[in-house]
């Protein structure tokens, strides 16, 4: 059942956890179920999320939400939809996101004694500061509201959407580059006495398809927006490479948990395979992602379990990692779009 992840394979590991685990949830937008290697991709090079697969323990059967926020608000909430009201993508500007009455994950994680810091995509709403990330329980936030932004431009519908700590940034870049950067400062800075959770929520590989001309070359087979797909990922690839090697530079690797996962399934130019449908639907191309976990201090190398597992279940795991009791403070709540 949900808030029991993998019980016969993670706990034994869980309940001898000291000291406090970092963690750092990657989450890929949009992701296809066979676009990486190590879930059976054959035409995007993906050599560092593969290599923490081999490092680490594959789900083979991790399921989401079909959209974004609804994904978003269960990894924060530990709860279903229908407790949160969040069934469907929150719009910019919408009057209404994440329920306030919510204890999220990084509230929790803060109240343990973790440093609290999201690089990304929010996506649970921003009309008032108390829905955007800094209410929320997070430290800081450097990245977008929204999905479908300029990777160049950093504009949505000709608004820019590029924030720190709740203040629009004006800045140059290829979003996943900076994104990357300003995860490894945050590994970088963190006192080596205090856990950290550190969430990117990537905006890769969601639409526009964008990349520089150099993450192209690679795939001179691959034509128009699966070509830029797949420039896209290997720039996340890389992304990932690089907050790897902080955390090894740092000397946190070891007792790090890192989760690797995709937000919703992959769209029409991804690769579901053998997966039917994609994104936004019910079917498993819609709700069935491809994740692993990598934990060098409690978790076996190599491992893949057939156990099924759901967002929720991902956030009890965190808590128990971290020492942290379910809460019994959040109630039943509606947020219903205006």
């Amino acid at each position: 059942s949900p808030r029991a992840l993998l019980a016969a394979f993670l706990l034994p590991w869980l309940a001898c956890a000291a000291p406090k685990p970092d963690i750092v949830f990657l989450l890929i937008d949009d992701l296809g179920y066979a676009d990486c290697g190590f879930n059976g991709g054959k035409q995007i090079l993906t050599p560092n999320i593969d290599r923490l697969a081999k490092a680490g323990a594959v789900l083979e059967h991790h399921y989401v939400q079909p959209v974004c926020s609804p994904t978003r608000s269960t990894l924060l909430t530990g709860r279903y939809p229908t407790r949160t009201g969040v069934y469907s993508i929150v719009s910019p500007h919408a009057a209404w996101g994440l329920p306030l009455a919510e204890r999220t994950l990084a509230d929790a994680l803060k109240q343990a004694g973790y440093s609290t810091e999201i690089v990304g995509k929010w996506h649970l709403g921003e009309f008032k500061p108390e829905y955007q990330p800094l209410a929320r329980g997070f430290d800081h936030h450097y990245g977008h509201y929204f999905g479908m932004l300029d990777y160049f431009t950093h504009e949505r519908g000709g608004e820019l959407d590029w924030y720190r700590d709740g203040k629009p940034l004006k800045e140059t870049g290829y979003t996943t580059h900076l994104l990357r950067d300003e995860a490894c400062r945050v590994i970088d800075r963190q006192p080596k006495d205090k856990p950290l959770f550190l969430y990117v929520p990537f905006n890769g590989v969601h639409g526009p398809f964008q990349a520089p001309e150099a993450y192209l070359k690679p795939y001179p087979n691959l034509k128009n927006n699966r070509q830029k797909l797949a420039g896209m990922l290997a720039a996340v690839d890389e992304a990932i490479g690089k907050i790897e090697d902080s955390l090894r530079q740092a000397g946190r690797l070891e007792n790090t948990l890192i989760i690797f996962s995709s937000d919703n399934g992959g769209e029409r130019f991804s690769r579901n395979a053998p997966l039917f449908h994609h994104k936004a639907t019910l079917w498993e191309g819609g709700i069935r992602v491809p994740c692993l976990m990598r934990w060098p201090a409690k978790l076996p190398k190599g491992k893949v379990t057939p156990q099924a597992g759901i967002t929720m279940d991902l956030t009890a795991t965190f808590l128990a990692a971290a020492g942290v009791a379910p809460s019994a403070s959040t109630k039943p709540t509606q947020s219903t779009p205006a």
